[in-house]
């Protein structure tokens, strides 16, 4: 008599415990955008040293110690342009780059050189509604716009490491994810689109 083969019982690995990661930006005036890393009395904030209206904030954060300002720079909307050696930092994978606005001017969404250099880091739809709210209404329908960019720096060859986006006319663009470590639990973190909040 044969006896069927059983099948073998799966064990699932635990996950790593993560982090909570909010990107933000601000539709106020005279207010920072921001990322936040962790939770309650753990979170480290993090927000442009000398913020500005009408600008984008670029922040290199280290993969290894998401807690960590590498670099950052404010950008004026108003003719914005690349800022020099932020490649270096942009194509390295032991950095987590974002992009937010702050009181962003709608004739201001980024247009030539600034607006391909977003797009090479992950800038799609959410940058386009932006700019065709701008190309259709002006500032005249809309007076401001919000928007995030973020996502693990590295080359971008196929596959491109992940980024994601979020832009509005109406509201404060916010994006709400987690930074999770390797299946050891330590670093270097990356980005998980998951919530944490324990």
């Amino acid at each position: 008599m044969s006896v069927a083969p059983q099948p073998h019982p799966t064990q699932s690995m635990p996950m790593p415990p993560m982090l909570a990661y909010t990107v933000a930006s601000t539709p106020w005036t005279n207010n920072n955008p921001y990322v936040v890393v962790d939770v309650g009395s753990k979170k480290t904030n993090l927000h442009p040293a000398n913020g500005q209206d009408d600008s984008f904030w670029i922040v290199i954060i280290d993969a290894n110690n998401p807690r960590t300002k590498v670099k950052e720079w404010v950008i004026p909307a108003a003719g914005a342009t690349v800022p020099a050696g932020i490649g270096t930092f942009m194509d390295d994978p032991k950095y987590i780059f974002a992009v937010c606005t702050q009181y962003l001017n709608t004739l201001h969404v980024p247009q030539g050189a600034f607006y391909d250099f977003l797009v090479k880091y992950g800038a799609g739809r959410e940058l386009q509604k932006l700019e065709q709210l701008n190309a259709v209404l002006g500032c005249g329908g809309y007076g401001h716009v919000t928007y995030v960019l973020t996502g693990q720096c590295g080359p971008r060859v196929q596959p491109a490491p992940a980024t994601y986006e979020i832009g509005s006319y109406t509201n404060q663009a916010i994006l709400m994810m987690s930074l999770m470590p390797q299946m050891n639990g330590k670093p270097p973190y990356a980005i998980c689109d998951s919530y944490t909040f324990k």
